[in-house]
């Protein structure tokens, strides 16, 4: 993100998955909405994710810096992934529409609020 978050940033949270499947899921959203002022998080390394220590990815997306809506080659991955969006509703959409571009999703439910929304996918 290059500078302060608005109401243009998404917070991405990515839960049930391992360090390959975020890297992959960061690396498409990456592509989508490029940003150059910080390093790519897809190369993140956790230390002591698993079973007995999981782990919640995140990242924040600046819906501004979107490329035209991509028509991505299908990301393959080693197994479900659930990602929740946060944020106000029109990005939080774009968002959704490249993770879809992607993976095949699953809508799993969205929380309306006042200024924000809140959307549970399950990406396969």
């Amino acid at each position: 993100m290059s500078g302060p978050e608005s109401a243009d940033h998404v917070s991405v949270h990515l839960t049930d998955c391992g360090q390959q499947d975020a890297g992959a899921v960061f690396r498409a959203l990456e592509d989508a909405f490029p940003e150059v002022a910080e390093p790519p998080r897809s190369e993140v390394q956790a230390s002591r994710a698993g079973a007995e220590h999981p782990m919640v990815w995140c990242m924040v997306v600046d819906a501004r810096t979107r490329h035209v809506p991509s028509e991505a080659a299908p990301v393959a991955l080693s197994a479900p992934v659930s990602v929740d969006l946060f944020g106000a509703a029109d990005p939080v959409r774009k968002v959704k529409q490249e993770l879809a571009a992607a993976f095949d999703v699953e809508d799993r439910g969205t929380v309306p609020g006042e200024h924000e929304l809140e959307v549970r996918l399950r990406l396969t």
